[in-house]
């Protein structure tokens, strides 16, 4: 009965042994044929480019209605996949709502809450995706080239409402958006 347990070990064993150690060796004569296998892996590379900061200027005195401003840029992914973008910030998460981003002001610490969506190739999700403050957005393809062809194949849009800007105290406002770009 030992015997069969360790056939049957053995049997299994050489079936389930990997294609890579198929090498052969040649044999002595005019001519001799080797074979080798050759294996390789490719894992995920991401890479999002083309940035540029966004300035809204100044606002105040007779201005009126909402600001927003576009960010086009590129994001590759090889092999073209999808990917996903999880945005934070410098500043974290707005204290009133720990959904929002928000700019901080640099003399008393108020805020001014601003919203984050993504343009870009859906893949089995709409083409514009607002997103919460450290969740992943909407799936979308990347580009096969790491240039996206020196063209942009992505987009943020930031927009800051004007009540918000209203309740603001006279200042100067900044943050620092965070993009991180998982492949999905």
């Amino acid at each position: 009965m030992k015997f069969h347990k360790i056939s049957f070990a053995f049997s299994l064993s050489l079936i389930l042994a990997p294609a890579a150690l198929a090498q052969t060796q040649g044999n002595l004569g005019a001519t001799s044929t080797g074979q080798i296998d050759l294996d390789l892996q490719v894992t995920d590379s991401v890479e999002i480019s083309r940035l540029a900061n966004i300035d809204f200027g100044s606002y105040g005195g007779t201005s009126t209605g909402d600001l927003g401003s576009s960010e086009a840029y590129c994001v590759y992914v090889n092999g073209g996949d999808d990917y996903a973008i999880t945005p934070t910030s410098s500043n974290g998460a707005a204290s009133d709502d720990s959904d929002k981003f928000h700019l901080l002001g640099d003399t008393d610490g108020d805020e001014i809450m601003y919203t984050v969506k993504f343009v870009g190739a859906a893949t089995g999700a709409s083409a514009q995706a607002v997103t919460t403050y450290n969740t992943a957005s909407a799936t979308f393809q990347g580009s096969t080239s790491r240039t996206c062809g020196n063209a942009d194949n992505a987009q943020l849009h930031i927009d800051i409402a004007e009540s918000e800007l209203r309740e603001a105290s006279t200042d100067t406002y900044q943050d620092t958006l965070i993009l991180l770009v998982n492949p999905v």
